[in-house]
């Protein structure tokens, strides 16, 4: 409730938080550490019960050309191999070994010997980020940034949205690019929102002209 409060203030963007990690810092209690990896699973839309692999949480404290190390809660070090891993963003954006930062949140799926995790599955999210969605009326587009109006509860607001090479757009369900974003039309966007800037990084924009006639 305090994330939904908090981004009600200050943009009014329907926040979807996944990897609650900085507010985990503060939680000694194993009970709600097992809470928090399972919602965690969840909303990655990860069936981790119907696959034999275990599954890791964690961050990521350095990178190599093989894989990466993670770090648990609890302070574990696991070496992560990612040679045959299926590697990702939220809502499906496929990556590459070179994507992963220091300090990334990080879902592994993979078996495990001594601390070496062979890795079937990474599920990464930046850090300082987390899973968002908005939609509303275009009202002004810059380069790669396009502002949206927003109307969330009754209040009216301005949401960011930066765009780049990889943003997968959508005009009425046909592939389209940042171009056929105009203002005057409406749109949806999945992304990652940036808690610093407080700006929503599109990963998928839905323009939707039909709406408009």
């Amino acid at each position: 409730m305090k994330n939904l409060r908090k981004y009600a203030a200050i943009g009014a963007v329907a926040l979807t938080t996944i990897l609650p990690f900085a507010a985990s810092a503060h939680n000694k209690d194993d009970n709600k550490k097992e809470d928090r990896q399972s919602e965690i699973r969840t909303q990655f839309n990860e069936h981790f019960e119907n696959d034999e692999h275990r599954a890791f949480t964690g961050k990521v404290t350095a990178v190599n050309t093989t894989g990466f190390t993670l770090t648990d809660a609890n302070g574990t070090v696991y070496t992560v191999t990612t040679a045959n891993a299926q590697m990702r963003h939220p809502f499906e954006r496929s990556i590459v070994l070179a994507d992963l930062k220091v300090n990334d949140k990080v879902v592994v799926k993979g078996t495990l010997t001594g601390t070496t995790i062979v890795a079937k599955t990474v599920l990464d999210m930046p850090a300082n980020t987390h899973r968002a969605k908005t939609k509303g009326l275009i009202t002004a587009v810059s380069g790669n940034t396009i502002t949206v109006q927003n109307t969330h509860d009754g209040i009216v607001s301005n949401v960011t949205i930066k765009t780049d090479a990889n943003t997968q757009f959508k005009k009425d369900g046909q592939t389209a690019t940042l171009a056929d974003a105009k203002v005057g039309t409406r749109i949806s966007v999945k992304g990652l929102w940036d808690e610093t800037l407080n700006i929503l990084n599109a990963i998928r924009v839905n323009i939707k002209t039909i709406m408009n006639k």
